[in-house]
């Protein structure tokens, strides 16, 4: 199935009209439209949203909240005090990797000997690992804290105590039935954990815990506002929630980035651009970038590169992660083309799991996201080595994949993640009946009006409204994302004018006006080039936006959604 096409429109409930109409005429009259969203969102006086726009300052939070915090902090700062070492354990992924820089900088800063170390993907594989174990034994360290992973490492943690080797978990996957027995395991999802924020990213998890070292030891936490950039690109990348404590780091994140990037960050992004670096080129220039290196070549890469001081060492390491990336996109593109193939001969199924030989483990995750959005259905891809499947799992709106694989992992070797994404391993022989009962999980737990793809609509408006002054609203209301989604406009009956196409008709560039008053809006439509109208108007869903060409900023929409009129 075309991505674009067969989704159904669902316009929201409007918000209630009084509601609306009182925030609109303290907003601006002109500005009823987004009264409404705002109203939609709970958010229904200027003094509420003056005080949502900032999030959840980072100062208010208390991450002695985290359980066994008092713990972790008690054995840092005897680290400290003995000269230990310090062996800092991250996933290969920006979430891990981006908290493994964040740990190192802040510790080191204050005078703790840290080694850092990420598992490679390959002889390794995903979270806690015996070599590192090992590794961190071998180079003398007393203390191993695991970043963006280990909530459910048993063995390896009992592995460690038996070598005399303290473990500190810290996590925002779902634990499991039962915690590893570790000296402390930090994780907000625990059930016993009164933190408010339950969904950090891991990389946030771990500047709590560095926090919280700082105040045991008192060292003034503000000293670790400048880290807040590295845990925005975290949160950002982890696709975690916009909002309390996390709106308020991004937000922190992102200012730190416009006024003066540290320069691994200036590095990703290839110089300056002309524009403003927004939550979007987080998500698609700095965070595949930082990928890249975990999937094609080695995610300690990343980390030096977030971490040295050494302006010539950053030049090399960015150059070789620019390579990974292009490597990474050309195999993705290959092996994506492969499954698709696969995943249509597997139309009538509910889920797709989807397993070919040699598909390189480093850009499953990115495919399977990919047939998701292609097929709107839940998606596993694996690759095969030595009769051992492993790969990743991505969802769809309305159906938790964590569960569902909870709920056939009796077929698994290993699987953890959480509710939109999650890794597994399988042997071969058992992968039949475990796309049996997985079907079955996804058709029992998947609701049926979730199954049609749909574009959801906040709020109708007159192409004439989509001005320079809603855009500069919605620009305080940023950033967008999980949690707190860019307003989707819905336009009715309107007329395409001045259509041209580009990269080889690959995109539509059009003005949307409205017929009645001759006024409108450029618009460009990513992907929709194939687009013809059959009839004079058009509907078309959007959103909102600045474009910058060369220094100039002008406003735009983004089309999500075009169909014609009824």
């Amino acid at each position: 199935m075309n991505k674009k096409n067969g989704r159904i429109w669902r316009i929201k409930a409007p918000g209630e009209n009084h509601e609306v109409k009182a925030l609109s005429a303290s907003l601006g009259n002109e500005f009823e439209p987004l009264a409404n969203v705002l109203v939609q969102r709970d958010l229904k006086t200027l003094e509420e949203i003056k005080n949502w726009i900032p999030g959840f300052s980072i100062s208010k939070c208390d991450p002695m909240q985290l359980k066994d915090m008092k713990v972790a902090t008690k054995r840092l700062k005897l680290a400290l005090e003995k000269k230990e070492k310090v062996f800092l354990f991250g996933d290969y992924d920006v979430d891990g990797t981006t908290a493994v820089a964040t740990l190192s900088l802040g510790l080191k800063n204050a005078g703790w000997d840290v080694i850092t170390y990420i598992p490679d993907r390959y002889t390794e594989g995903y979270g806690l690992s015996k070599k590192g174990i090992d590794k961190a034994i071998e180079e003398g360290a007393g203390l191993l804290i695991t970043l963006d992973c280990g909530i459910k490492a048993l063995e390896l943690v009992n592995y460690a105590n038996e070598k005399s080797l303290d473990i500190i978990i810290t996590d925002h996957h779902n634990p499991g039935e039962i915690l590893p027995n570790a000296l402390a395991v930090i994780n907000p999802k625990r059930q016993d954990c009164s933190f408010p924020f339950k969904e950090l990213s891991g990389c946030g998890v771990g500047y709590m815990l560095c926090i919280a070292t700082y105040k045991s030891i008192s060292l003034d936490p503000n000293k670790l506002n400048s880290l807040m950039d590295l845990v925005a690109i975290s949160i950002g990348a982890d696709m975690v929630p916009l909002t309390g404590v996390n709106r308020y780091i991004v937000r922190e994140g992102l200012k730190l980035m416009n006024m003066k990037p540290r320069e691994s960050i200036a590095e990703l992004l290839g110089g300056g651009k002309g524009k403003p670096i927004s939550l979007q080129e987080v998500l698609f220039a700095i965070g595949p970038k930082i990928n890249a290196a975990g999937r094609m070549g080695h995610g300690h890469l990343a980390v030096e590169l977030l971490t040295t001081p050494n302006p010539e060492l950053l030049k090399k390491l960015s150059h070789e992660i620019e390579l990974y990336n292009i490597e990474r996109r050309s195999t993705q593109e290959k092996v994506y083309l492969e499954a698709e193939t696969l995943a249509k001969e597997s139309s009538n199924n509910l889920a797709l799991v989807i397993n070919g030989k040699g598909w390189h483990k480093g850009v499953l995750g990115i495919v399977a996201q990919n047939l998701v959005e292609a097929f709107h259905k839940p998606t596993i891809v694996l690759t095969e080595n030595e009769g051992v499947l492993s790969g990743s799992a991505r969802s769809v709106p309305g159906l938790n994949i964590y569960n569902a694989l909870e709920d056939s992992s009796q077929h698994l070797l290993q699987f953890g993640g959480h509710h939109a994404a999650a890794g597994i391993k399988i042997n071969i022989d058992k992968l039949q009946n475990f796309k049996n009962e997985f079907e079955q999980c996804v058709n029992k737990n998947w609701p049926m009006h979730k199954r049609i793809p749909e574009v959801l609509i906040d709020s109708i408006i007159d192409p004439e409204d989509l001005n320079d002054n809603l855009c500069s609203l919605l620009d305080k209301l940023a950033p967008y994302g999980i949690g707190n989604s860019s307003p989707v406009w819905g336009l009715n009956r309107v007329q395409m004018t001045k259509t041209s196409f580009l990269s080889s008709n690959k995109h539509l560039k059009t003005y949307l006006i409205n017929p009645d008053s001759g006024k409108g809006i450029l618009a460009i439509g990513f992907g929709w080039g194939s687009f013809r109208p059959k009839n004079n108007l058009v509907d078309v869903a959007l959103e909102l936006e600045w474009n910058y060409f060369r220094g100039v900023r002008t406003r735009q929409a983004r089309i999500i959604d075009i169909k014609d009129s009824i």
